[in-house]
Parts: structure tokens; sequence; C-alpha cells
């Protein structure tokens, strides 16, 4: 450019957003020098400009912060047309036909862990979530929360334009707002900027956020999450001297140990565990390996481990501290009075030696944390059941916590708030006033998927992509990275948090780019071909985190157990099972599915012993006044048998107040009782109020009360002999081709639920909201019954998913007056809904009680998805009609039209229903029981195999196998 060339600001922009990462500031030190560029500076910033000389530094900072923003305007914001075409790109056959669904393979974040999925869309409309397996994390299974995130994703309640207090705003208008402010930050290089976020794995973040960290390095990044890990850090940094991640392998265990939490639904590879375990269970040739729980609440983990030992949770410690000095782990002398089954539980772990394996739950304090450590590094598990990583999810350098940006802001250090995908408002500790403390920054700016509690408090909300429609990456439990890639196009206007992160890095809004940035820089030569490899794996290979070489360190001495005081009662706070932290309160599939243990739905309550509910003279239901550090939240009480007396646990993340349509006003907030000193595990006090609070809850509504519905066999041992086949006024049925049928494993189910709410989403099911629930009118085609059996201090506790039988001689068929109900050709119980005339006979002679009625046209009520999220295989029922659970038959009959175009019979396998493929410990095998060598035919020849009422001469397709126990020799 010469002196008189005219000044071509778009032009400049084209040429800076042609360069890439690391050249992007190369483009702008070749262009500092030029005249035209002084003028630009003294014409864009004209308030920096009066104010102080711009020196070359200041010039080159202001330059890369205003080509980065200048594309904000069109970000998404009714520009999207001309974004680069989306890539999709995953087990398909190359080009595209329209009506045949298309895999995408991506990853989704829980806590800042990555899960690998697949993502089936249908003309681009994401419609069904599977696992990867070619992921670590999930091996092909999901858990609810990824099942559900194609009910997110249509949420109409996501924001969809920026909103300044309040009012909607143009992107152009925030564009317009956001310069100036940037030109003070560019110039006082970030002095009184602090932004908020959660902790994170993904490799593009925290490279977007150490150069923002160079644009603005006295700018203050601090990290927060309810759901922390930081009593496990400390312990860490106190044994081992340095911040570890802990991946465990089950395979290899013989004896594990679990003290508190729930390795199986609660921590970052709860999917990979679970798996695991139960591949370790069905080695044959081994004994079955020993799980023991030592727990407060009752847990997945618990319900399948060989004995349960309910503690306390100040009792924790001590039990801990006895262990590690029964193994000789430490040398600080056992306490006085220690727990009976201390002793028993050493000798299991002496016995497997190097196979074995104790973990820990992270509400437990950080001494818990590092005894366990000490005793796994004594018993030689590291490197065989245990490897140590460098952390997953590090921690940015210099990064602060919650605790310091509330010192900041009182101490009027804070000028401007950034918070990236918080809801720190709500899920704050409850001495936090974080509302009022927002509220008294200048200027406070929120980006989020919904305009919530923490919106409200900011000057700007500002939308936030969601997951299945931006670009990104996250690590897994292991390290291993999976790349996020859009599966549609964005249905609203928004910004990913790494393209948010780009603006303040002085990059361009392009999530694409900046993700490739990070992965070019990795890689090098050989780019393309490991990117578009790594797209359609949904995993990145070689990024999985080698083994470290850790020790304890010699001078690390356990502290003495602290006396446990005697009065008050312990309050515990946990992730709820259906909405987490509360992230998932608006999503109606997650409110609707029944807890695993208590079945509630819609609400929570405050989960109590029958000892302690005998002392206050409690019924569930009753609400009680819970007392902590002298603030007071009324709750409703649940008796669940097996949980710990003296202690109350409470799930968090309800009680919203601007989660949306269908979260507001659910059940009681939990946070506004929890310290910020004691996340975890408080001290409180307990009163009955004589009021009730309603409480919703599915165990009663269809569950049988038979006998012999739950069998339990011992190693090896021969069940009871099946009653004889009995004669029938049934025709035989002659099944030439196919016949299907399906075995569930009760000694694989842990009830996580994960069956219900994919079958939910293949087959669309209705919603139907708290007061038709309440009246036993939920709609769900699969349920999961709970029972008991045993002390109710601390029972046994089984899991029993329950689908349609088909059965055999169906009872429902004979008395459908209009032959609605018939059997298929090929042994299936089909429904043929436009017979349906709804007399509901063949639900009254069920006695599985497994069809569901549409009592009324849920789909025209807020509850009811999006028509986008809808499978476009399966029928949308209509008010007035019995529907149940099909056996997916329109996955078997796609794959038969696969199999007959390419002219070959099906293959075993190939078929596999929604519940089937969503299973973490593959309890549900799914076939066709002509073929001998079928999986299905081999398991129902099973000893274990057996007929759920069979006595009925029902003979139903759908048989189960009998779960194992071996005996225990407790005290």
């Amino acid at each position: 450019m010469g002196e008189g060339t005219p000044f071509d600001l778009d032009a400049l922009r084209a040429r800076l957003a042609a360069e890439e990462g690391p050249r992007l500031w190369r483009s702008l030190e070749e262009l500092a020098d030029a005249p035209d560029i002084r003028r630009y500076v003294e014409a864009e910033f004209p308030d920096v400009v009066q104010a102080s000389p711009v020196d070359r530094r200041t010039l080159l900072k202001l330059m890369s912060a205003s080509l980065a923003l200048g594309g904000l305007a069109g970000c998404n914001g009714g520009d999207a047309g001309k974004k680069s075409p989306l890539l999709s790109q995953s087990h398909n056959m190359p080009g595209y036909t329209p009506g045949v669904p298309l895999t995408v393979a991506t990853s989704l974040s829980l806590n800042g862990y990555g899960r690998g999925v697949l993502v089936k869309t249908q003309e681009g409309r994401p419609v069904k979530i599977e696992g990867n397996p070619l992921h670590p994390a999930s091996l092909g299974a999901t858990d609810v929360f990824a099942q559900a995130e194609i009910l997110a994703l249509y949420d109409p309640d996501r924001s969809g334009a920026p909103l300044q207090n309040g009012s909607p705003r143009s992107w152009e208008e925030l564009t317009n707002f956001i310069r100036p402010v940037r030109n003070e930050l560019v110039v006082a290089e970030g002095r009184g900027l602090h932004v908020l976020m959660p902790p994170t794995s993904s490799p593009t973040l925290h490279r977007l956020v150490a150069q923002a960290r160079q644009l603005f390095p006295l700018a203050q990044w601090h990290v927060f999450s309810p759901i922390d890990d930081d009593n496990r850090q400390s312990a860490a940094l106190t044994v081992f001297g340095r911040d570890v991640d802990l991946a465990y392998d089950l395979t290899q265990a013989d004896t594990i140990v679990a003290l508190g939490g729930d390795i199986f639904a609660e921590e970052p590879g709860h999917l990979r565990y679970a798996a695991d375990y139960q591949e370790r269970r069905r080695m044959q040739g081994r004994e079955l390996p020993r799980l023991f729980a030592v727990e407060a609440r009752p847990s997945l983990a618990g319900t399948r481990a060989d004995e349960r030992i309910v503690l306390r949770p100040r009792e924790f410690e001590a039990f801990a501290q006895a262990l590690a000095a029964s193994l000789g782990a430490n040398a600080v002398p056992p306490p006085p009075d220690v727990h009976p089954s201390v002793s028993r539980l050493a000798g299991e772990l002496r016995r497997a030696g190097s196979r074995s394996l104790v973990v820990a739950g992270r509400e437990l304090p950080s001494g818990v944390h590092a005894l366990v450590h000490a005793i796994n590094a004594h018993m030689g598990a590291v490197g065989t059941t245990i490897r140590i990583l460098e952390p997953v999810r590090p921690v940015m350098s210099d990064a602060r916590t919650l605790d310091d940006l509330v010192r900041a802001i009182a101490a009027d250090q804070v000028s401007r708030l950034v918070i990236l995908g918080s809801n720190a408002v709500h899920t704050a500790p409850a001495d936090i006033d974080m509302a009022d403390l927002v509220r008294r920054v200048p200027l406070s700016l929120h980006l989020g998927q919904h305009r919530d509690e923490t919106a409200v408090a900011c000057h700007w909300h500002i939308p936030e992509a969601h997951p299945l429609e931006s670009w990104g990456d996250l690590r897994a439990f292991d390290g291993t990275v999976g790349l996020r890639q859009p599966v549609t196009m964005p249905l609203k206007p928004a910004l990913s948090a790494e393209e948010f992160l780009g603006l303040m890095a002085g990059q361009n809004v392009d999530g694409r780019g900046l993700v490739q940035a990070t992965w070019r820089e990795a890689w090098g030569d050989g780019f393309e071909e490991r990117w578009a490899r790594s797209l359609e794996n949904g995993i990145v290979e070689g990024t999985t985190s080698p083994a470290i070489d850790v020790a304890v360190r010699p001078e690390w001495v356990p502290k003495p157990t602290p006396p446990v005081a005697s009065a008050g009662i312990d309050v515990v706070f946990v992730p709820d099972p259906s909405v987490w932290d509360g992230s998932y309160a608006n999503n109606g599939w997650l409110q609707e599915l029944p807890k695993p243990l208590t079945k509630l739905v819609w609400g929570n309550a405050a989960l109590i012993a029958p000892e302690t509910a005998d002392i206050f003279g409690l019924s569930s239901g009753d609400a009680v006044d819970l007392t902590v550090e002298g603030r007071v939240l009324r709750a409703p009480v649940w008796i669940l048998p097996g949980h710990a007396p003296g202690a109350v646990t409470l799930p968090l993340g309800y009680g919203r107040e601007r989660a949306g349509r269908i979260g507001n006003g659910i059940g009681f907030d939990a946070y506004a009782l929890r310290p910020s000193q004691r996340p975890w595990i408080a001290t409180g006090g307990i009163r009955a109020t004589g009021e009730r609070l309603p409480l919703i809850s599915t165990q009663q509504h269809h569950s049988l009360r038979s006998r012999d519905i739950v069998r339990v066999l011992a190693p090896g041992e021969a069940p009871a002999r099946e009653t004889e086949e009995q004669p029938s006024l049934y025709p035989e049925w002659p099944y030439e081709e196919h016949a299907w049928g399906m075995v569930i494993d009760l000694d694989a189910c842990i009830g996580c639920n994960a069956c219900v709410i994919a079958c939910q989403a293949e087959n669309n099911i209705a919603v139907v909201g708290p007061e038709e629930v309440a009246k036993g009118r939920e709609m769900h085609w699969l349920r999961v019954d709970r029972y008991y059996g045993g002390d109710p201090a601390s029972p046994d506790i089984y899991f029993q998913p329950v689908p349609c039988m088909h059965c055999e001689k169906a009872p429902c068929e004979v008395v459908c007056p209009v032959n609605a109900t018939v059997h298929s050709s090929e042994g299936l119980n089909d429904m043929v809904y436009n017979r349906c005339i709804g007399t509901r006979t063949c639900s009254n002679n069920c006695p599985y009680k497994v069809r569901r009625f549409n009592f009324l046209d849920y789909q025209g009520t807020d509850y009811t998805p999006s028509p986008d999220a809808m499978n476009p295989q399966v029928t949308v029922r209509d008010r007035g009609v019995m529907e149940k659970c099909t056996f997916c038959v329109q996955r078997i009959g796609a794959a038969r039209a696969d199999a007959r175009v390419e002219g070959r019979r099906l293959r075993d396998g190939e078929v596999a229903t929604a519940c089937q493929q969503a299973c973490p410990t593959q309890a549900i095998v799914f076939g066709d029981v002509n073929d001998p060598g079928s999986a299905v035919s081999r398991l129902k020849k099973s000893a274990r195999n057996y007929a759920l009422l069979g006595d009925l001469n029902t003979q139903p397709r759908t048989t189960y196998l009998a779960r194992i126990e071996a005996p225990m020799e407790k005290g």
C-alpha cells in the first residue's frame, strides 16, 4: 500500500483471514509500519489515539483484536449460509442418498471430559445418538445424558439472540458495544478483566486461553465447577507432590473396594468401568472378582457389590485409616474402635495383591483420597489396575478459584467480567451471593445456551452453540482426544466457547479453523489425511495419555484421624442421576426418567435411612427443615433402604428459577444449603414440620409382585427345574425364516437407565408431564424395576429391565376386539395403531404390565420435543391407542432391506435394538432364535436362562439370565 492508495479495509481483512494460527501475527508484523494501517488505527480507535500515542506493540494488539471481532456480526447470525459446508463423514459409503440416515462421529462433554458418540442424522436433522465403539470412554455405549442431548439440541428455550439487560440486540449491536470495551482492555493489557469458566479437557480451549492471556496478560482467569475434584487434586499434591489423574482397569482387578461415590455412574470413565467390570465377570477360567462397596448411600456400584458396608460419612476417614494401617500402608496406628469389616477387607486386598484396587468418591475428604493413594501404591496396584496420568483436565497456570473472584469483586478490582458456559449464580455455594456480586461489576457478559440465573444477572447474554452444532475437541478420562464436529447446521445464531475465546485471542470466528490450527501445529506434515481420519473415527489416534512414574513422597505421613463430632446429622451433596448439576433441568426426557433407586420423577427428595425416619417419625413425602450453618431448607424426605443412619443425602440440580418452561420450579435447591468450605459433606440438623410435599415415584405403577421375579444363583449352582411345558389352546406358529428373541442378563444390569432413554429417543415416546405420571400414565415402553431383599438396613438390591415379552402365547392378542394386537410371521407381538380403538383389554390381560395407553394428545404439550427430533422411521402415535415395545421392528426392517440389496442373509448381531446398543455392560442380547449359532440362541440354552412368570405358559420371547452371587462371609 502506498500513501495515495485508497484504504480497503475489506481487502485487508480478507488477506488476514486467509492466515492461520501463528501466521496471523506475522502478517500483522509485516503491515504494522504501513502508513495506511496507521491511518486505519487513528480512524478505528480515536479514543485510544487521543488518550496516548499508539506504539507499535499496542497497534499490533488492536489490529488482531479488531480483525477478529470484525466477523462477529456475521457469525451464525443471519449469515450462516456463507460459512463452510457441513462436514458429515463417518461410517458411510461415499456420496449421500436422500432418505438414508447419515452417521457422524463426534464427542460430548460431561463435567469437562469427553465421551465419543455417533449421531444419526436424517436430511440434516440429528435424531438419535449411539456410543462410538472406537472411543475408549464409551465402547459403543451411552449414558442417559448423552442420549438426552438430542432433545437439548431442539430445546425451544435455547437462546437465539444476544440480550442486553434482557432486551434483544442484533449481533451488529453487540459488536458495536464490545469494540470500545475491547480497545480499552487491549491498551490496559486486560487490567480489571476477570474470566470465569468451567474446567475443560479441550486442547483447543487450552490453546486459545493461553493466547488470550498473552493478549491480556493482566487479566485473571477463574475455574469453577459445582462437581469438582478439589479433594482428589489436593490429595495427589500431598502424596505424590504433583497433580495427577487416575484411570482404572477393572478387567485386571480381582478385588475392588469402593469407598463412597459411584464408579459406575459418577466417574469420568463410568461407562468404561461398568463395561470392564462385567467383562472381568465373564472371563472364563478365573474366579469371579469381589466388589466391596463402603458407602453412605446406595449406589449403582453398591447394588452390584458382593457386600455393602454402610457407614456414616463422618466415619470414612477413620475406616480408611484403619484399612491402610491393617495393610501396612502407613506408620500411623489405626484409630480405636476399628470397624469389624476392616480386617476382612484387608485380607481380601492382600490376597489379590497387585490385582487389588481401592477407589474413593469425589465427595470424600482429601485425607481419604491420600490414604487410598497410599494403599494402592503399597499393594502394587499402580501399573496393573491403575494407570497414573498427567491431568486430563489440566489447570491453567495461575488459574484462580471462585473464592478468588468473590474477593476480587468485593474489593472492587473487577471492572469487566466474562462468564463462559457456567451458571455460577445457581451453582455457587450458599454463603456466596453470586447474583449480587455479578450485578456489582460495571460490565458483565455471559455466554450460555439459556438465559439462566447467571445470564439474568449479567448485562449481556450471548447465545452459546450446542455441542451438536459446533466444532471442538475433548479428552476422555484416559487422555484420548475425540474431535467434536457439527452434525447439523446451526439451528439458532450462536457462538461456541472456542469461537468466543478465538475472538478474545484475536483470531477469526471459525470453529473449524480454530480446531484445525491446534492439530495442524501438533501434527505438522500429513495434516489433511490425519484430520479426515480423525473426523471419520471420532478419535485422534496416539493421544491416549501414557502412564507416568510417581511415588509416594517419603516425607508424607497421614494426619491422625480427627475426633468425630457426636452432635448433628451428616448432610451429603451429590450430583443427581437425572439432571446432574442442574445443566439438564430443562430436558423433559430426563425429568421423567425414573431415578435408578428411588424411581422418583419430576423432582428430588432428601434421602434418609429407615432408622432415621423412625427416630423423627417420618414417612416418604413428609417435609423437613434441614439446617446447615444457620441456613434452612425445606424438603420432602424419601426413605431409602440401605442408606446410612444419621445422614441425609441431597441431590443437586433442582429448584431452578430460570431453567426454561420444563425445568422451572421443579424440586428444591440443595445449593441453597451447600457451604463453600465443606461443599460435599457438612454437619447440620433436621426437624419434622408436619407438612407433606408431593413426590412422584413410578416403582409401584407397573412392577410385578409375584414370586420368583428375580432369580439368584451361586457360581456353579444348578437352578431349580423349570415347570414342564404345559398344553395350550393356542395354535402353533410356524417360523420359516426368522424368530426374534431377547435375553437380559440380570448379572450384568446395573440399573443405569441408558436402555430406557435410548428406547424413548428411538421410538418417539412422549413425555407426559408430572400430573399424568402421578396418575400412573407414563409412556415408557421399557422400565427397570428395582427390588429389595434381606435386611432393610443393608438390603440386597436388584434391577430387572422389563420390555414387552413378545409372548409366543400372548394373552393380549386373544382379547382385542378389533385385532389391533397381532402376531407377526417372525414372532413379534405387533400393534396396528390405526385399528386400535382404545378398549385397553389387552393391557388388562397382560400379566407383565408392559402396555401403555395414550390418554391424551401428548404431542400437543410443552413437553413435546420438536418434530425435527422425531425418528422418521417410527410412527408418532395419536391419542387413544395402545403402544409398547416393538423389538425396534424398524431396525429389523432396515437390516433386512440392506441384506436383500446385497443378496445375502441377515448376519447375527446385525440387528441391535436401541436398548441393547446403549447398554454399557452388554446385558441385553437380541437376535434370531431360529439360528442355533446366534448369541441369543446360545444364551437361551444356558442353565441360568428363565422366563419371567413362566408358569403362566405365555412362552415369552424375552427371557432372563439369573444373577450370580458368590456367598460372602460377613461380620
